[in-house]
C-alpha cells in the first residue's frame, strides 16, 4: 500500500537515521529527531515532499548530542529528548526554535545514562522511563542534572539482552519494543559481548530475538514482563517501532528486519491486571 504523502528531499533537513519521531495532535506537528545532525525538526501534520521544517531546534547551546528519540509532554508542553551516545536527555519547550537552552537535562555518572534509545513520558503520574543500553532506567519527570534513577528494570528475567528500543506509557504501565539485535561490526568501537560465542553471518539476526513487554512503572529490579508478545507465530524478529492504540486494543510494531509493520489486537494489554499475560502463553 503507497503511504498518503512523503516527507522527502534535501529541503527538509531530514538525515539517513531516523528511528525515533512522534506525533504532537494538540498542534498538529511531526517531531523528528536528526542525530547526523544533532537537531530536532518540526514538521507540520500534513507535510508533504521536500517541505522544509517549520522550526528546527540545533546548535551549541541546546546541548544536543546525537538525538535518537523524542517523547512529547502535552500535559506541561514539553519535548523529551533521548542521545545515542551523549548519554543525557535534553528538555525543551514544545514550540523551542533555534539555538536554544534546554529547561532541564539529566546527565552525569550517578544517572547510568548510556546508549539511550528510546524515551516516554507519563505526565499524570510524573515519571519518565528512558530504554537504556540493557535496561529500562525511570526518572522523576522533573529531574534535573546529575541524578540516579528512581528505579531500573534489568536482568535476565527481563529478557531484554541487548538494545531495549522505543517505548511508550499507559495507564501505568511501561511499553517496550525490545529489539536485541546485536550490532557487532557495524559501527566502530563495538565489539562482540562476551556472553556470545561467534559473530552472526547478519548482525541484526541475533539467535534471541526480540519481543514486546510490558512493566508496570512501580516495577524495579530483575522483574519479568507483565506481558509479551513474542515466538515465531507472532512475526516479530527484532521490534524497534511503537505505538500504541488502547482504544480499539491495538499495538503497532515495526520490526527492523523485517522492513515493515505489524499490528496486534491485545485489548487485554490495556487492562489493569497484576498477572503475568502473554501472547504465547498464559499463567
Amino acid at each position: 500500500m503507497a503511504p498518503k504523502r512523503v516527507i522527502t528531499g534535501q529541503g527538509s533537513k531530514l538525515g539517513r537515521t531516523i528511528h525515533g519521531l512522534a506525533y504532537d495532535p494538540v498542534h498538529d506537528e511531526i517531531v523528528v529527531p536528526n542525530a547526523l545532525a544533532d537537531a530536532i525538526l518540526v514538521f507540520r501534520g500534513n507535510a508533504e515532499g521536500a517541505e522544509p521544517p517549520i522550526r528546527v531546534i540545533q546548535g551549541p547551546c541546546t546541548k544536543l548530542v546525537t538525538p535518537h528519540s523524542v517523547s512529547l509532554d502535552l500535559e506541561h508542553g514539553e519535548i523529551l529528548v533521548a542521545s545515542l551516545t551523549g548519554k543525557r536527555i535534553n528538555v525543551f519547550r514544545w514550540d523551542a526554535n533555534g539555538d536554544v537552552a534546554p529547561l532541564r537535562m539529566i546527565t552525569g555518572s550517578k544517572t547510568e545514562l548510556g546508549h539511550l534509545v528510546g524515551i516516554a513520558i507519563d505526565p499524570l503520574q510524573n515519571l519518565m522511563a528512558v530504554a537504556n543500553s540493557e535496561d529500562i532506567l525511570v526518572f522523576n519527570r522533573t529531574d534535573t542534572g546529575d541524578v540516579a534513577p528512581r528505579a531500573r528494570i534489568a536482568g535476565p528475567k527481563t529478557g531484554i539482552t541487548d538494545e531495549p528500543w522505543q517505548m511508550q506509557f499507559y495507564k501505568g504501565r511501561i511499553f517496550l519494543a525490545a529489539s536485541n539485535h546485536l550490532h557487532v561490526n557495524l559501527y566502530s568501537g563495538v565489539t562482540l559481548k562476551e556472553s556470545s560465542k561467534a559473530v552472526p553471518d547478519d548482525p541484526w539476526l541475533n539467535p534471541t530475538l526480540g519481543f514486546v513487554g510490558v512493566w508496570n512503572i512501580t516495577d524495579n529490579g530483575d522483574v519479568p514482563p507483565r506481558a509479551m508478545i513474542r515466538g515465531p507465530f507472532s512475526g516479530l524478529l527484532h521490534p524497534v517501532g511503537l505505538a500504541l492504540n488502547p482504544t480499539d486494543g491495538e499495538i503497532y510494531v515495526s520490526d527492523s528486519v523485517r522492513n515493515g509493520i505489524l499490528s496486534f489486537l491485545v485489548p487485554d494489554f490495556f487492562e489493569q491486571k497484576d498477572h503475568k499475560l502473554s501472547s504465547d502463553h498464559k499463567e
